[in-house]
């Protein structure tokens, strides 16, 4: 059999090649260029980074070690030299104390900001956060000499020596800072040089790139060349017949009978215009069919056009599908519109009555939330009464079974952490018993000790939902913690209901326990809640709490958080500033429960004395 070049294989010769050289162009092309345009953007963003973030930060860091040293021989020059207040070295140390080392210090931090490394961060924080000691340092030496007679009270003048001495407080805090400062600064110094490498490798790697493009460019131009002579060949042995096929298409594909007449030539394309027009036939028939049975004429004549015609055979056990189909719909449309209207009524009703409902009770509930939140001191009455004092509460619901009190009486500051039954809804009726009970025993009964205010409270629980009685089956209580400062004497009373009270002193943790029977748990007067006596240290950190955090379920394994693991997270954060404390707290729980549900109110109550 002699090999025939038809017109199909001498269209996919011509356009296999050409497609296969536009494939090679085009692919090569893309490559070079993302593979350069990606150089140019992380070589703008390195340089971006060099130019904004590394280089300032670097040098004012050098700045901040700078004036941390210079303050540091100013101090020792304040002590070491009896001099009046307006010599230059003690006005310098002054403006470096109020202007220039804070001003520098806030200029890193906000660099700081668009800093990736944490490491960075971390020692930046370190350093910046000795700053204020050392000028605690400074200001002490200023106390101690802050006059030429001071120099003559040879205990001012030995106490301000050994501040500055070789291991005193202010040389060793100016030490560490500067350590902390030079680590940072060879840190950003080695980040700084690694940017300037990448961006002078990044723009060799650029130009390489880019300069490969000039041999695609010379295959492209031979492509063109390639293309315009397959179109012309193609154009002289196929465009012309095809074009007469392509307008009856045209005409078909928008449902339009053409009238154009197709010649048949004596090739593969005129063996595609004899098919087009018994194709063309065929459908004239079948549009005829079509409409007939569209029209419920399921007796009009049809006949396929072969044996094999797939297409009219199915045309015919169609048409007598949907005369059945169509006695048997019309049937069940009818006893289904019936049916679908009666439902649709009934549902549209239950909907509507659901919706109310919904809205009612939530609104009940946020509304509760506002009558339960103006029992809670706010931040402003809480700092006027335990000053240095954070509070984290976090309630499961809208509303809470915990809740917090302070007040003020007689020269005393309470503070108490309450745990009601229950939380939502339930705990939160529960709260507001609970705070009018604490409020009449101090406020109206002026009783002073927590020990005898717990016991009020107990009263007055049991007699707010009836406890006495023999009939009352209700089981609500509370746990609770309450304590009294006299700021003056540090004096410290407490009395707990399941409750203890945490303190830290240095490393020391000291917990002072709680009475093991709760709030309405018994009748009054059978018991009496135990009126302990501490004797507080400055410097000594408080903590009160519910069961909410150690009870949170997290981690890996969805375990408890536990008291254990709470009092070493307490025992880490306790020498932060109280919002630094609850912030670090509440991160912790966050990080801990994950995806887990939130099991109860959380309360914790930090106070520094």
């Amino acid at each position: 059999m002699n090999f025939r070049f038809t017109i199909g294989k001498k269209i996919g010769t011509g356009f296999g090649v050409l497609i296969l050289f536009i494939i090679v162009v085009f692919g090569a092309t893309y490559i070079a260029v993302n593979k350069g345009i990606s150089t140019f953007e992380e070589n703008d963003k390195t340089s971006k980074e060099l130019i904004q973030v590394l280089t300032p930060s670097k040098e004012k860091v050098t700045k901040l070690r700078i004036l941390i040293n210079e303050s540091k021989l100013l101090a020792i020059q304040w002590v070491e030299h009896q001099t009046r207040n307006d010599v230059p070295a003690k006005i310098r140390l002054n403006n470096l104390m109020e202007y220039n080392i804070p001003d520098t210090r806030d200029e890193i931090t906000e660099l700081s900001e668009e800093w990736t490394d944490e490491g960075d961060k971390k020692t930046l924080h370190k350093a910046i956060g000795k700053i204020d000691t050392l000028f605690a340092f400074y200001e002490e030496i200023k106390m101690l000499l802050p006059d030429l007679t001071s120099y003559d009270d040879p205990f001012n003048s030995l106490s301000a020596r050994f501040l500055v001495g070789q291991d005193g407080d202010a040389s060793v805090m100016a030490g560490k800072i500067d350590q902390n400062l030079l680590t940072l600064q060879n840190s950003l110094e080695r980040k700084e040089a690694s940017a300037l490498e990448l961006v002078k490798t990044s723009s060799e790697e650029s130009k390489e790139k880019f300069q490969q493009l000039r041999f695609y460019w010379f295959l492209g131009g031979a492509l063109i060349v390639f293309a315009i002579l397959i179109a012309i060949f193609t154009t002289n042995s196929i465009v012309k017949p095809v074009r007469s096929l392509r307008s009856v298409l045209l005409s078909l594909g928008k449902g339009i009978f053409p009238d154009t007449k197709i010649t048949v030539s004596n090739d593969e394309i005129g063996d595609m215009s004899s098919a087009m027009i018994e194709l063309v036939d065929g459908l004239k028939k079948t549009t005829d069919f079509a409409n007939q049975v569209g029209q419920s004429n399921f007796n009009y004549p049809y006949q396929p056009l072969s044996d094999e015609d797939v297409l009219g055979h199915a045309l015919l056990k169609m048409k007598d599908e949907l005369a059945e189909t169509e006695r048997i719909l019309e049937q069940k449309v009818k006893e289904r519109t019936e049916e679908v209207v009666k439902q649709k009524d009934e549902i549209e009703s239950q909907n509507q009555r659901l919706e109310e409902l919904y809205k009612d009770v939530t609104d009940s509930i946020r509304y509760a939330k506002r009558l339960q939140y103006s029992i809670l001191p706010p931040d402003e009455k809480i700092r006027e009464i335990c000053p240095n004092t954070f509070v984290l509460f976090k309630p499961k619901d809208i509303v809470s079974g915990d809740f917090y009190w302070f007040e003020q009486q007689g020269g005393k500051s309470y503070c108490a952490a309450v745990d009601c039954t229950g939380h939502g809804v339930p705990g939160a009726f529960m709260s507001l018993v609970g705070a009018n009970g604490l409020n009449a025993a101090v406020r109206e009964h002026h009783t002073s000790k927590p020990g005898e205010i717990v016991d009020e409270l107990n009263s007055f629980v049991a007699e707010t939902l009836n406890k006495t009685s023999e009939d009352n089956d209700v089981r609500d209580g509370m746990d609770l913690s309450l304590i009294a400062i006299d700021y003056k004497t540090l004096e410290l009373e407490f009395a707990g209901a399941y409750n203890p009270i945490y303190i830290v002193r240095g490393d020391d943790f000291i917990i002072l326990p709680a009475d093991k029977f709760a709030i309405a748990s018994f009748d009054p007067g059978t018991k009496n809640y135990n009126n302990q006596v501490f004797q507080l240290e400055k410097g000594d950190q408080i903590y009160l709490f519910s069961d909410g955090y150690a009870d949170q379920f997290g981690g890996k394994k969805g375990k408890k958080f536990l008291y254990k693991t709470f009092r070493e997270e307490l025992l880490r954060v306790h020498k932060l500033d109280p919002e630094q404390q609850k912030n670090e707290l509440n991160k912790t729980i966050v990080k801990w429960q994950g995806d887990y549900a939130q099991v109860d109110d959380i309360l914790v109550i930090g106070i520094r004395i």
